[in-house]
């Protein structure tokens, strides 16, 4: 059978997280190829891996000879790919059992969607001078319905009412659409689902079930806001890139995005290290970092 979806998971210091990329392993359908890559040789876990997995048919474990940031890592994986669907699987998360089979099925029954995103979770936990853990608990689903709107639009929508690119970087998608993601620190995932949205509408699988595990040392840490011309420019490639240079097109989507900068996102990247003090001094539920 030939290979319909690749998953792609990049390895950086992996060796905490070797059992839960061989969870995924074990999840991941027969029909898929599974691409375990190490770009950075901070550890032994992609060696560790290859013996594991080492007669897995499914399995290519490959050990780059340069060393690479996450954001070229992850557009070499995509541009490798071979298969009509791909998704990028982050080492230190996990997923339902049935995660892959869902959001390809979703796709299939809708060939005009481009992405099938999941619920995400996040382990929580809640308390100012004891911790105790509180359980999972999903992050908000889309405020709007999926599908009833030009892609522009509900990109748009999603961009400012939502976090777009929390469960759709994690989903599956279709891999003739997408483009690379942007080469900057300014939430490269966000810029890359904004655009593949422009490109078509997505579509939520509720059932399939999405952990993303929080700990020191993530890409989360390194993301930086780079000043609104930037992030501006970075938008508009691919604005252009996805809906041309009319401004009749261009100019309602890149008001929206603009918005979007001077107000949200400039605020989320200001307070992003004050958020877990934030949240002990309001004793609200925080992630668990693992």
């Amino acid at each position: 059978m030939q290979p319909r979806l690749t998953i792609a998971i990049p390895i950086h210091a992996g060796a905490k997280w070797i059992d839960g990329i061989l969870d995924t392993v074990g999840k991941a359908p027969e029909w898929s190829r599974i691409v375990i890559s190490d770009a950075t040789h901070r550890d032994d876990a992609v060696g560790r891996l290859a013996e594991t997995l080492g007669d897995d048919r499914r399995v290519e474990v490959k050990s780059r000879p340069e060393k690479l940031d996450w954001i070229r890592h992850a557009n070499l994986l995509l541009a490798e790919a071979e298969t009509p669907f791909f998704c990028w699987m982050p080492q230190d998360d996990m997923v339902s059992p049935d995660y892959f089979e869902l959001l390809v099925s979703a796709l299939d029954e809708y060939p005009d969607r481009v992405l099938a995103f999941p619920t995400v979770v996040r382990k929580v936990t809640k308390g100012r001078l004891r911790t105790r853990a509180v359980g999972e608990i999903p992050y908000p689903p889309p405020p709007i319905e999926l599908g009833e709107a030009r892609p522009e639009e509900e990109a748009v929508r999603l961009l400012n009412e939502w976090n777009l690119a929390l469960g759709c970087w994690r989903g599956v998608f279709r891999t003739s659409v997408a483009r690379p993601a942007p080469a900057t620190v300014d939430c490269a995932d966000l810029v890359w689902a904004f655009s593949m949205a422009l490109a078509g509408n997505f579509i939520e699988v509720e059932e399939a079930r999405y952990l993303k595990r929080f700990h020191r040392g993530s890409a989360l840490h390194s993301m930086r806001w780079q000043g609104m011309s930037s992030a501006m420019n970075l938008y508009r490639v691919e604005v252009e890139a996805r809906l041309g240079t009319n401004p009749a097109r261009v100019d309602p989507v890149m008001a929206g995005v603009q918005r979007y900068l001077r107000f949200k996102h400039r605020l989320i990247m200001y307070t992003l290290r004050l958020r877990p003090l934030a949240a002990l001094a309001l004793d609200r539920p925080r992630p668990a970092l693992e």
